[in-house]
Order: structure tokens, then sequence, then C-alpha cells
């Protein structure tokens, strides 16, 4: 019997005796909500939730052998990570409670957790009448006893804590929740506990598919405990206390080990798309743009009605004077408002004016006094001056809802011989959308080290061999508010020696949200899943490019982007007497097509670009994007200003890196002169170069583009982030991506994949796990 067989004969007895696709999705679950209580990383509010499952939920729990109770978030949390140590928990358990080890599921629903959770604290109410059961997850509240209490475990679970807040992280993509990755990812879980059993004393790294499958089956702690010990004589231990992911680092080194064993007794790749490292948890990296900062941002909008108006001073003019008045963008009209006419040179009443004054397309009002002489055909007018009167400031200073509020105002024109005194009332002034223009700089060549954090922000990148200087081409561009002042500086940075593209978006001096490309290390391929239509993947045959996009809070959206419909003209043929003329195939340059899906999100949304159509602007449910004019307005009621930034950035950007250019095209050359060809006529090609973000994005730079990588590297292959192991590039020849969905290349420079052993996460060590198997199998319990 060969290796391989007596292998999977071996694998078929290797079954945990859990549901672990049931479990793995609510694991998932856990996760994300313990991830939206940062309470839950204060030291304060651990140990008092350490106090709390020590002394009051195991013994409760263990009075209640018959029953597996429900914990209340804080001590579920402690909880959790006291289980991911199996042989000190089961330690633990058995010191502290007579030889009993108190279960857990993650089988149960949300409606039978609930009621589990009643009859929890029911029990808890009842044994422990003067300690609530639920506490305020709020620092300043934490119960100073609870606090200060000792406790007696061996592990260390406050320190395990801080590093659990990392693997959910790791975890908290949609494929983590698509059944087929996961059905998957179970596989490669059997394999990871039979290469523990046919190398006991290797210390084996797991992939996070793996790990997540790994930490599901620990949080059944009694089964798992049997699991193992059936397999191993004794507790397999989980050890996520090694996370030094340096050259030479027992973590680097096992999981160059871990890799060669996997292709040795099962000949199949280690590493799989999507389940690699991602870099560290970026939540609390980078600064939050507070909400009165939002609000400045914003332009007003309130209705102005004229109470009265008087001309103050004026050119001599004849008795048939015209005062128009109008709305005005600086001195460009806007809208008529009124015509008053005289001999009077005083109005007031019901007939003056009054119109909706919105700063988002106007900010003064114009006054223009005409004369007129002459009558009939004969009759001439004539503008003699004309007044201003800023109304901005006026609008931005009120506060938002308040009263109805009177203004006396002056414009003056001319060289001050026109004035006009009036009265206005303002409405309750409302808040409207935010709007930011670009103003373009040039770029520049930087050396940009790699190691620094604080001139990367939270991008995790590989490190480059010794001595090697990273060059990168930045350029930093200022972005306006309606009012013409800077609010926001955006720094774009390409990487060829990283193979590397990143905005960094500062509001005044603080940097508040990142984007930077991602690959397979951080994404499946479309053949990984199940329902592609909830997932964001990545299909490098058809040239796709992934950016993730980061803020105060972590992920806010990952956006994928491809270049579709790009095809050659086929030139028709001429009809004769007994054969039909054929009709040719028009060109096409093709346009960028957009995935997005933002953080919290279960669809993912297609948004195509069809230039061709003249239509430059990417439409959100809560901004447009003008990519030609350089142009963002953020509705009313949403505040991730900073964030739609960067996602217009990113746009940009992959329109960059995914845009066929002509063979042998060179950084600085114009593409807009190589017309494509229909036949015998020339092909209109997009027009990048017109195109404010694009140009600011890099477009006639060097950049880490499908054309480059393909000119360099070949056709098969595909930038991959940085990749692991030193591997800038992934060939994905082999792969299974699945279907390319109806994309048709035609020459179009294209991406790639690889089988993942080249191509590791960005975390520079190959993109493992970071959870060891112990080598010699762990500790036990008994």
């Amino acid at each position: 019997m060969s290796s391989k067989a007596a292998n999977d004969k071996k694998l078929k007895q290797i079954k945990p005796s859990v549901d672990l696709l049931a479990a793995s999705y609510n694991h998932v679950r856990f996760l994300e909500d313990c991830d939206q209580l940062p309470a839950l990383r204060d030291e304060g509010i651990l140990r008092q939730a350490l106090y709390r499952y020590e002394r009051f939920f195991l013994p409760l729990a263990a009075s209640h052998k018959d029953k597996i109770l429900e914990a209340p978030t804080d001590v579920a949390w402690v909880w959790h990570c006291h289980m991911l140590c199996p042989a000190s928990y089961c330690a633990d358990c058995e010191r502290l409670l007579n030889g009993f080890v108190v279960d857990h599921t993650l089988l149960r629903n949300e409606k039978a957790k609930k009621k589990s959770l009643l009859e929890t604290k029911e029990l808890w109410q009842k044994e422990y009448p003067d300690h609530p059961f639920d506490v305020a997850l709020d620092p300043s509240q934490v119960i100073s006893a609870y606090r200060d209490g000792e406790t007696s475990f061996s592990y260390d679970i406050l320190a395990a804590a801080e590093r659990q807040k990392e693997f959910g992280y790791q975890v908290s993509l949609p494929h983590y929740q698509d059944r087929t990755f996961l059905e998957a990812a179970i596989i490669r879980y059997r394999k990871f506990l039979l290469l523990k059993l046919l190398r006991p004393s290797m210390f084996i790294v797991p992939c996070y598919d793996m790990d997540l499958m790994w930490h599901t089956h620990q949080l059944f702690p009694v089964a798992y405990k049997q699991d193992t010990e059936k397999l191993y004589g004794k507790i397999f231990n989980h050890d996520d206390s090694v996370n030094d992911r340096s050259e030479g680092s027992k973590l680097n080194n096992s999981d160059k080990l871990t890799r060669e064993a996997w292709r040795e007794e099962y000949g199949q790749s280690f590493s799989q798309f999507g389940a690699m490292y991602r870099g560290a948890n970026p939540a609390g990296k980078l600064a939050r743009v507070q909400p009165d900062e939002i609000l400045a941002l914003r332009t007003r909008s309130a209705t102005i009605t004229c109470v009265n108006l008087e001309l103050v001073a004026f050119p001599q003019i004849n008795n048939n004077l015209k005062l128009r008045v109008y709305t005005s963008a600086n001195d460009k009209i806007i809208e008529s408002v009124d015509t008053l006419k005289g001999p009077n040179k005083s109005w007031q009443g019901k007939s003056l004016f009054s119109t909706i004054f919105k700063t988002r397309y106007v900010n003064c009002l114009k006054f223009s006094l005409e004369d007129s002489s002459g009558w009939g055909c004969f009759k001439s007018k004539a503008t003699v001056a004309n007044a201003m009167c800023d109304l901005l400031m006026l609008l931005e200073e009120q506060p938002l809802g308040g009263q109805a509020t009177n203004h006396q105002l002056v414009a003056k024109g001319g060289d001050g011989n026109f004035q006009i005194s009036f009265t206005l009332s303002l409405s309750p002034v409302k808040e409207g959308p935010v709007l930011l223009s670009l103003k373009a700089s040039q770029f520049t060549r930087a050396v940009m080290p790699e190691n620094l954090e604080s001139m990367w922000g939270p991008i995790p990148l590989p490190r480059l061999p010794l001595g090697t200087e990273n060059w990168c081409e930045v350029a930093s561009h200022s972005v306006l508010n309606h009012r013409g002042e800077v609010q926001f500086t955006c720094r774009l940075i390409h990487c060829l020696p990283l193979l590397q593209s990143a905005v960094h978006v500062f509001y005044r001096d603080r940097m508040v949200c990142v984007g930077h490309l991602i690959g397979q290390d951080t994404l499946p391929v479309p053949a990984q899943l199940r329902h592609k239509d909830s997932c964001v993947y990545l299909n490098p045959r058809a040239g796709d490019r992934a950016m993730v996009i980061k803020n105060h809070d972590g992920d806010w959206a990952i956006i994928v982007g491809r270049w579709t419909g790009y095809r050659k003209g086929v030139a028709g043929v001429p009809g004769t007497y007994s054969q039909r003329g054929k009709k040719g195939v028009p060109g096409s340059p093709g346009y960028l097509t957009i995935k997005l899906w933002k953080k919290g999100s279960d669809k993912v949304e297609h948004i195509p670009l069809q230039y061709e159509k003249g239509s430059f602007s990417v439409n959100l449910s809560n901004a447009v994007i003008n990519l030609k004019t350089g142009s963002v307005m953020v509705y009313e009621g949403f505040a991730d200003v900073a964030e739609t930034l960067g996602l217009a950035f990113s746009i940009s950007l992959l329109h960059v890196l995914c845009q066929p250019r002509p063979k042998g095209w060179q950084p600085g050359q114009s593409i807009q002169r190589n017309a494509l060809t229909r036949g015998t006529r020339a092909v209109a090609p997009v027009p990048s170069e017109d195109m404010a973000f694009v140009m600011a994005a890099g477009f006639l730079m060097s950049t880490p583009s499908n054309h480059y990588v393909r000119e360099r590297y070949g056709a098969t292959v595909c930038a991959g982030c940085g990749g692991g192991e030193g591997a800038p590039v992934v060939d994905f020849g082999d792969v299974d991506t699945g279907s390319v969905g109806g994309m048709d290349n035609g020459g179009a420079d294209a991406g790639g994949d690889g089988d993942g052993d080249g191509g590791a996460g960005c975390g520079g060590c190959g993109g493992c796990g970071g959870c060891g198997g112990g080598g010699g199998g762990g500790g036990g319990c008994g």
C-alpha cells in the first residue's frame, strides 16, 4: 500500500465527534459580537470578568452537571480564552472543581442560547443574590472587589485574551461563513490532526482555516479531550503564545517545516487561498474624525426671505432702474430670484424674494443694477453696477435646527459707489452633504523603509533583503472642502520592490484611513465558494486586483477591480452577388468593474463604470464619486467621509492597475495617442489621462500593475501582495480558480494566482496561523 493510500485510510478514521460545520458558524459570530465590544480589551473589565468566571460561574456550572450553562458576555469571553489552552483548562477545572471538567457548546441557535442564558441567570441570582449576573461593560464602572481579586488559574487568560482579538480579525471575512470553504477547512483540519499523529514531535503550524476548526473543536472541551486522547494518548495541546514571525523564529521555521511535511505526506500545498495571515488587527491604530469635525465639513441649507431692501448708494441713473437679484457661486450666476423696479429706491413686504439657499451650490447673493434709456425699438439696457454679499459663513455659523433669525446685511460693489442694505430672515438651518474636491500634486521618488509602521500605517509588509532600498513613487494630494479650504491630505504610494500600492488619508495631521493591496493570501478564489454573491473573492485569470480599506475600527471595506469588455475589432466582410456580407464587430477599450463589500454587509455590491457611455461617476448608497472632475459628495446622514475619500482613491488606483496598456508601454508614455483599432477605424481609448482621480492615483507612473507583472514575470502570475517566503508573485497556471464569469480578456493584462506555497501572506513568515501544535503533543490533564 502506498504512503498516500495509507494516509487516506488513516484519515477516514479521524472524525471529530462534534459538528464542526455548524459550530464554526456560531464560533465566528461569537467572535464578531465580541469584536463589537471594545470594553473586552480593557484590563479592568477583563480582570473583573476573570474573577466572576472563577468565583461564580465555574462553581455554578459544576453544581449543575446535567446542564451546559451559558455565561454573560464578559465571562463568556474569558471562558472562551481559557478553553483554548485545553490542557490547562482541564487541569484547572479538575483542580478547582473536584475533578469535574465544565463543558461548553457552540451548537445552540440564538433562540436556544437566549433561553439557556435566562436559565443560567436564574440559577446565578438564586446562588449569588448579592452579586450581579449582568455588569456594565464600562471601565469606569468596574467593581473594585472583582477587579482586584486574585485568581488561581495556571494559565495567563488575560494575555490569551489579547492574542484572541488578533485571531478574530484573521477569520472575520465573509468566506469564513461560506459552507464550501468551511467544508474544505474541516478536511484540512482532519489532515492536520493526522499529520500530528504521523509526526508527533513536530511543532505544527496551521493555516487559519484549519485553525478555526481547531479552535472550534477545543470549545467542546469534553469532546476535544476524549477525541485527542483517543488519537494521541493525551490531550493535543494548543499553544497560541508563539507569535514572533521574524526570519529564523520558531514560528517561521516551524511554518516552513509544516509546509514540507504536508507536501510529503499528502502531495498537496499546505497553504490555502484566503486562509493566511492578514497582518495584525488594525483596530485602534488609526485616528477617528470626530462627529463635530464631520459636522464642520457639511454644507448647509436654509430658506432666506428678504424682509426689506434699500439702495443706500448707487451711480447716477435714469428713473427706469431695475435691480436683479441672483444666487451665485462667487461671481458665477446660478439662479435669478427677483427683479425689483424703480422709481423707488427701497422695497419691503411680501413682494420681495424668498428662496432656498444651499451652500453645496451657492455662496453669495449677487445684485445687478440695470439702467435703460430710449424708447420703443431704440430702447437700450445696460448693467451699471454689481454688488455681492457672501452668505456662506452666515449659514455655517448658525446652529443646526435653531430658531428663525433676522440679519441686517450690506452688499457693496464697484468702487464703493453701489451699496445695498437689506434684512434677511433665515429659517432654521439644515445640514447638507459634504462636498470635497481634489487638488492634485506631482509624484516624486522616495525611500520608505518597509519596517516603519509610523510611516506606512497598519499595512502588513514583508521584509526586503538586507541592504535593499525600498524606492517608491509617492504623491501627497490636497482635498478641499466647499469653502476651498484644505481639509484632507491623501498620500498615494506605489512600491515595485514590494509589489504594493497604498492610500493614506490624513485629516489635518492625523492618519484616519488607509487602503492597500491584498492578494490570494487574504481572499479565496471562486472555486472555493458556494455563495459568491455574499463573499468577496479574487479571480486571477480575469486580472482581478483587490484593496482593503481600514479605519479606526479596523476593516471598513474591501473592493475588487477587474477590467472587462476589452475586445479587438473585427473588420466586416463586403457582400458579393452570391454571398451576403458579414457585419464587423466593433472594438472596445473596456471599462472597470468594481465589487464592493462593506464590513457587516451580507452582500457584495457590483458597480460597473461604463466609460464608453461617458459616465465617470461612481454612484454609491452614501456618496457620489466623480473620477473625471475629482469631486466627492457624501450624502446627509453619513459620517464615513474619510473612508469614502479612501474609497475614491482606491477605485482610481484599481483603474491604474487593471487597465490594459500597449505592449512595451513605459511609465510616462501617454496611451491616449495609441488608439485601438476597429477594423480599419480607430477606437477611442478610455480618457484616463483626463480623469483627475485616475491621474492622481499614478496612471502614468511606475506601478505594480497587471501590465508590469505580466511584462516582467509572465502571463500566468499575479502580484501576491508581497508574497511569502520572499516570493513577490504567485503562479496560478495549474490552479482551478473557477469560471472567469463571462470576462472577455481579449488580450488585456491578467493577474495570477498560485497553489499557495509560493504566496503566503503579507506577514512575511508564510502566513501561518500562529498556533503551534506543541512538540510532543502538549501536556495532559490527567
